[in-house]
């Protein structure tokens, strides 16, 4: 017994350890001394610390007329967190870098459910997993992504107790946090809902727990405050047809662009090359998960968790089936007409990585999991996507031009293929297919 605890008591550490150093780095990156405030790309860093304080300040005089109106269409409970540190810290270290504190400190503590989801297979595949969590440079860049990194620890944490749900409190508890995801960013209600669709299909939950599971998110929805005056109904409705109108996007965007021919840099795009951007660090979790993968099918040893790789499937899919085109040729009803704009960002894929650290920490740590095989269609999305990792590691290491020219090859010359760049064409959709390819045979290779 005391030996038990002397190694519970260690691992505790190591994993208080991790999740320091994680906050360590995000809170030196763009905090104090803020290295990567002057060289990193961020997004939205004033706009949502406004919001934040508005909230709070219209939350304390029940401004519910107020509270409505800002941020239209966007959940409360993201800007809310971010409205308290900037509110309560802010006369401190100033009130942008206190608004930053909400989204950092959520990236670093998702260490601590995801080390609890893969803490069963062993104590070491749980650090490994953490420490895949805290370090990877694309996650500690986009820890400033005010919504997916706060909604990211939500929906891990909602994971962690829906696979332990053989209690009843551990399913309430799932179905809370599940609930909190869902008022950070609707982006996880695809998340959740390609969850259950696995774990249905694999008749790891049953539809009594499944419904008991998504009564308490779908019934969250209405403490959104734009959902309360009709006004801001319309308001929301309006912004969402104008920006996430077209469902199946990777499919159906080229053809709405009016460029059919994009469709291969499409899926690819939606799979994992989306992250590549400008000043944007490499992304190491997805490499890692190709390497190991890659070692544990050559060696004829390669068992994936279909547990794990449920849940990392689901956040894949979950870019994938975003309504957001990749282009347009008019962002918002802006000023830029005719000319095609990017409205995809690289931090999308933020709630990726905890998942596929799970899953690479697995199959490095404990191959054998003894669990059954995964169905293509759980399999293929994290293959593509690892798949995929060499050459976004790459682009984003220093060739950030690479999305760029292909929108400027297809601006400079609408409804001419030949001049639409045939070589890329044909480039895209060698890419795709090969990936494709690889995804069928580590499917095949899996025992």
């Amino acid at each position: 017994m005391c030996r038990h605890r002397w190694f519970s008591k260690r691992y505790f550490i190591a994993l208080l350890l991790i999740t320091t150093l994680g906050f360590t780095l995000r809170y030196i990156t763009w905090i104090y001394p803020g290295w990567g405030a002057s060289s990193l790309i961020i997004f939205d860093v004033d706009t949502y610390t406004v919001f934040g304080i508005q909230y709070i300040e219209n939350i304390k005089t029940l401004n519910i007329t107020a509270l409505a109106g800002i941020n239209t269409g966007v959940p409360p409970l993201g800007m809310i967190l971010t409205g308290l540190t900037a509110s309560t810290i802010g006369p401190i270290i100033g009130h942008v870098q206190a608004g930053l504190l909400a989204p950092i400190l959520a990236s670093s503590l998702t260490t601590i459910p995801t080390y609890m989801l893969v803490k069963k297979h062993s104590h070491k595949t749980a650090l490994v997993a953490a420490s895949l969590t805290a370090l990877d440079p694309f996650l500690i860049q986009y820890s400033t992504a005010y919504l997916d990194s706060i909604g990211t620890l939500f929906a891990v944490t909602s994971v962690y107790y829906l696979y332990r749900s053989k209690r009843g409190r551990d399913l309430i508890l799932a179905a809370m946090f599940a609930s909190m995801t869902v008022l950070t960013k609707l982006t996880f209600l695809i998340f959740i809902l390609v969850l259950i669709f696995f774990l249905l299909l694999h008749h790891q939950l049953n539809p009594k727990r499944i419904a008991v599971y998504m009564f308490l998110p779908i019934l969250s929805l209405s403490l959104n405050p734009w959902l309360w005056i009709q006004q801001t109904i319309k308001t929301t409705v309006e912004g969402h047809l104008t920006f996430n109108n077209i469902p199946l996007s990777p499919i159906i965007g080229p053809l709405v662009i009016g460029v059919p021919q994009s469709l291969p840099w499409y899926m690819l795009s939606y799979l994992g090359m989306g992250q590549v951007l400008w000043n944007t660090l490499p992304f190491i979790i997805p490499l890692v998960t190709l390497a190991v993968i890659l070692y544990r099918a050559l060696q004829g040893q390669l068992c994936i968790p279909a547990t794990l790789a449920i849940a990392a499937s689901a956040s894949v899919l979950t870019v994938f089936l975003l309504p957001r085109n990749y282009w347009t040729y008019s962002w918002g009803g802006g000023s830029i007409q005719g000319v095609l704009t990017r409205q995809f960002y690289p931090y999308y894929f933020y709630p990726v990585g905890p998942f596929l650290a799970m899953l690479a920490a697995q199959l490095a740590t404990s191959p054998n999991s003894g669990e059954p095989r995964p169905p293509r269609l759980v399999s293929y999305p994290i293959v593509a996507t690892a798949a995929l990792s060499p050459l976004a590691v790459v682009m984003n290491t220093g060739l950030h031009y690479w999305d760029f020219i292909f929108t400027l090859i297809y601006n400079y010359a609408q409804g001419q293929w030949v001049l639409e760049g045939l070589a890329m064409v044909l480039f895209t959709t060698a890419l795709l297919a090969a990936v494709l390819a690889l995804a069928e045979f580590i499917h095949r290779r899996t025992r």
